[in-house]
């Protein structure tokens, strides 16, 4: 090639490096009948185009440039990217897989075609590709996060937490916060490390209430009954504007549960007194309402009060403890929902007689928790910072004065991707308890 056909190339990948956008094509398009700067003439101005949104222009040159020289593993790979810009999966994963063989050494070529592959649920196809890119770049976090996709369309879903909190160890310093950190760090198995970070965080907050309850997630200290009052609400005002966008990315079952279980039972439209406990911004009070005629919320965190507030659903709305609240309350509900409410208390026999007593004889009882598998204990606290609760304790908390109508092993949410085991319950309160004993 000719000295002056090499600097006119150049010339036109300066002034596209400059930003200059309509010279560089300008000068891209003088050399596409260019015996020997064709090709890349081709290739650079496609992947241009591609930059500028042209992608209808883009791929035909792309394409040619490729059909042209093969032997280009940065060819392929902008027509791989141009190719998934315009939803074509199949494409991109064909041009993402030429640019692998002709250039292994790219993590980032793996990457991209672990999730062109991912896009054609070819989860088994992508594994190989993205553990190649997690080799290749230990502290890329978006290789772990698309191989825990991998995993997860595969239904591994032990590894997909496992690997998933190998990309919340690999994000960069100050990404993530301390708590991901510790909590990814028991899921692979690193409770020392853990417990050191909560323990630091203490000694530099003292008596925080969420570093002193996580230090006992994570196995650093003696587990309380229940979580702290100061935890919950501190976590929860601090969720409340999300909140209803957060479980909803995290596909919380609760409120579709809810609705299915009610119109199943069939009560009356607008025919109930009905408690919201753990109310928060008010997902499940929605799906109360068309049954109540009258409907109370109750939460801990001011910040969810708000927000169930300005939905304008509720009767009244009480910030208060829950099991405060059973307490020095004056009356008692037809029914009474407690959806993702119970997972932060660990001991439940106070809570399920204070329900007795605040259920009328006849009403439905409707709650659901994170499942205890295999723990030989009643409850116990996971290192998320909720408890999970044993079936077999379960049955004997409902085997005074309730009848079960239904009772569903699901999932409550997703963790990371993976489902959190659960169990929704609906139970009817067979008679009243004896006031006597409380």
């Amino acid at each position: 090639m000719a000295a002056s056909d090499e600097e006119r190339l150049r010339r036109a990948l300066r002034l596209h490096l400059a930003g200059e956008a309509d010279a560089a094509e300008r000068a891209y398009r003088a050399l596409l009948d260019d015996p020997a700067l064709g090709a890349a003439a081709r290739h650079w101005l496609g992947f241009l185009l591609s930059q500028r949104d042209r992608l209808d222009e883009a791929l035909p040159l792309l394409e040619q440039a490729v059909a042209a020289e093969d032997g280009h593993a940065e060819w392929h790979f902008n027509l791989g990217l141009a190719c998934a810009r315009q939803g074509q999966a199949e494409a991109a994963a064909a041009a993402l897989r030429r640019a692998t063989e002709l250039d292994p050494s790219r993590y980032f070529y793996w990457t991209n075609l672990g999730a062109q592959l991912l896009r054609l649920a070819r989860g088994s196809d992508a594994e190989p590709a993205l553990r190649q890119a997690a080799r290749l770049d230990p502290d890329c976090p978006d290789a772990f996060y698309l191989l825990t996709q991998a995993l997860l369309q595969q239904g591994r879903h032990d590894e997909a937490r496992r690997c998933n909190a190998q990309g919340v160890l690999a994000e960069p310093p100050g990404k993530m916060p301390p708590i991901a950190q510790a909590q990814a760090l028991c899921e692979l198995g690193r409770m020392e490390e853990a417990r050191a970070m909560a323990e630091d965080w203490l000694r530099r907050q003292p008596d925080h209430p969420v570093a002193s309850h996580l230090l006992a997630a994570f196995g650093g200290a003696e587990a309380p009954k229940a979580c702290a009052e100061m935890y919950v609400g501190s976590a929860f005002d601090a969720a409340s504007r999300s909140f209803d966008d957060d479980l909803a990315r995290l596909r919380y079952s609760g409120p579709q549960w809810l609705a299915d279980c009610l119109l199943r039972q069939a009560p009356a439209p607008k025919s109930l007194s009905a408690l919201d406990l753990g109310c928060g911004t008010g997902l499940a009070g929605e799906r109360l309402l068309p049954y109540a005629l009258r409907l109370d919320g109750v939460d801990l965190s001011a910040g969810m009060l708000a927000q169930a507030q300005a939905k304008g659903i509720y009767d009244s709305l009480a910030q208060a403890e829950l099991r405060a609240f059973l307490r020095s309350a004056k009356m008692s509900w037809q029914l009474i929902a407690c959806l993702d409410t119970l997972p932060y208390l660990g001991d439940l026999d106070n809570v399920f007689d204070w329900l007795a007593r605040r259920t009328e004889a006849g009403g439905l009882l409707l709650f659901c928790v994170e499942s205890l598998i295999d723990g030989g204990v009643d409850y116990a606290l996971h290192h998320s910072g909720r408890y999970r609760h044993a079936p077999s304790y379960l049955d004997r908390l409902l085997s005074e004065g309730w009848r079960v109508l239904e009772r569903t092993a699901m999932p409550v949410r997703d963790e990371a991707g993976c489902p959190v085991a659960g169990e929704f319950i609906c139970a009817r309160r067979l008679g009243k308890a004896n006031f006597d004993q409380f």
